[in-house]
């Protein structure tokens, strides 16, 4: 498995609503709209490469509680072969798109969530844990098997003719926290990992 050090993970998501008219495209479907999630990052402190395996990206329509089960809309889900990202190659505006176009049902969507399955960090040199070693696979929360929620400003609404852009942020500095001091004999211990994602902005353009 690629080692994996997580940082600002930024995604930016896409939802591109149909025209509901005689001039539609035969490839859209009235009342569908088309998704798409992209991917970016920054540099972080004490970090050389942060690998992380996504298994699945979904939006729950209403009021649904995940672990309540369906209805879903999965914009990815494969477990066997989940996105694989160094999210420190994902800076200084270059994004990794994720998904593709997804066609999704128009509508309202009150909840974005993403399944990490797996997560790991080098250390950048100069560093190291207080085992002496420089890579370490980081524990997954349990409540990741139900998906991270991203903090959304307010409902994502789908309508024939908009596009919606929303920019998330997964902040590595918050996301995963260091144990112990690299200036202290007692050096770095480990990365606990707190997923916490947050919409930054949001654009709506007619198309």
């Amino acid at each position: 498995m690629k080692r994996l050090t997580l940082f600002s993970l930024i995604l930016t998501l896409f939802v591109i609503a149909s025209c509901e008219s005689s001039t539609a495209s035969d490839e859209s479907r009235s009342g569908d709209a088309l998704m798409q999630i992209l991917l970016t990052d920054a540099p972080a402190d004490y970090i050389e490469e942060a690998w992380v395996w996504i298994s699945r990206v979904y939006l729950i329509p209403g009021e649904e509680d995940p672990d309540e089960g369906p209805p879903f809309v999965d914009l990815f889900n494969d477990a066997d072969n989940p996105l694989m990202y160094d999210l420190l190659t994902l800076r200084d505006g270059v994004t990794a798109d994720m998904t593709g176009e997804v066609e999704v049902p128009a509508g309202t969507y009150n909840q974005l969530r993403m399944i990490v399955a797996d997560a790991e960090i080098t250390l950048a040199d100069g560093y190291e844990f207080a085992d002496g070693t420089t890579t370490r696979q980081l524990v997954i929360p349990s409540g990741a098997q139900s998906g991270i929620k991203v903090n959304l400003n307010e409902s994502i609404t789908t309508e024939a003719g908009t596009i919606n852009v929303i920019l998330v942020d997964f902040d590595v500095d918050q996301n995963f926290v260091i144990q112990g001091n690299p200036n202290t004999p007692a050096g770095i211990q480990g990365i606990l990992f707190t997923p916490m994602l947050r919409e930054l902005s949001r654009t709506v353009d007619g198309s």
